[in-house]
């Protein structure tokens, strides 16, 4: 659906349990947390609503650290180089939704609320994930990066005040909202920008948080260098 030049999407609820137990400490987890992880899976299958927002933009070179992108202005020297020779990018918006988001787990049982923060985790990586295969199909990318405020260090999470501004009312829209710090509201929510890219490019390369249980790819100071110079 487009509104307003935004498309608004209902998003697949995903729930690998190997993926779940991957992050609930590294797939060593005990007989009972495995169980409580698999009931809370069941529930957060039935309750959880996942969507997004996306729009197509404009991208404009403004200096080596600037890039302003339908005239909302962005400051990262690794967002100015991935956008050399862009003619569009796709900023978008993704969330788990309030409903799980809201599912209410006693705070004395830190084991479930321990679980159940795992398998919103993957809830948010697959939804993000469906929304940039949606996005390839429709606009004819093949192949595609994504790129999140915050992530790296180049730039920070205080950027998603300016993509925010790229929509009119994603409260309205998908129930996110924006702190004055920058965090998103539900915090299992991600924000950012997918765009065409055909040197295979993933921005774990220049993430310096090893231990994410999100990761995809190694570490690379070098490629880092690079990006940065």
């Amino acid at each position: 659906m487009e509104e307003n030049g935004t498309y608004q999407l209902e998003l697949p609820v995903v729930i690998d349990i190997k993926a779940v137990t991957r992050i609930l400490r590294n797939g060593r987890m005990g007989d009972r947390l495995a169980n409580l992880a698999a009931e809370l899976a069941e529930t957060a299958q039935k309750v959880a609503r996942p969507r997004g927002i996306y729009r197509v933009a404009r991208p404009r070179i403004i200096d080596s650290s600037t890039v302003e992108i339908d005239g909302v202005k962005f400051t990262s020297k690794v967002l100015n180089k991935l956008m050399q020779g862009q003619e569009t990018v796709y900023p978008f918006i993704a969330t788990i939704g309030k409903e799980l988001d809201e599912l209410h787990i006693p705070a004395q049982e830190m084991m479930k609320q321990f679980a159940l923060d795992s398998i919103k985790t993957v809830v948010l990586v697959n939804a993000v994930d469906a929304l940039a295969e949606h996005i390839s199909k429709e606009h004819n990318i093949p192949k595609y990066a994504l790129l999140n405020p915050g992530e790296i260090e180049d730039w920070r999470i205080t950027e998603q005040r300016p993509l925010f501004e790229l929509f009119k009312d994603p409260q309205s829209q998908i129930g996110v909202t924006l702190t004055a710090g920058g965090v998103m509201k539900p915090i299992k929510s991600r924000s950012g920008f997918i765009f065409a890219n055909e040197s295979g490019f993933l921005s774990c390369q220049l993430c310096t948080q090893l231990k994410c249980p999100g990761r995809r790819a190694k570490y690379d100071p070098e490629l880092q260098k690079r990006y940065l110079a």
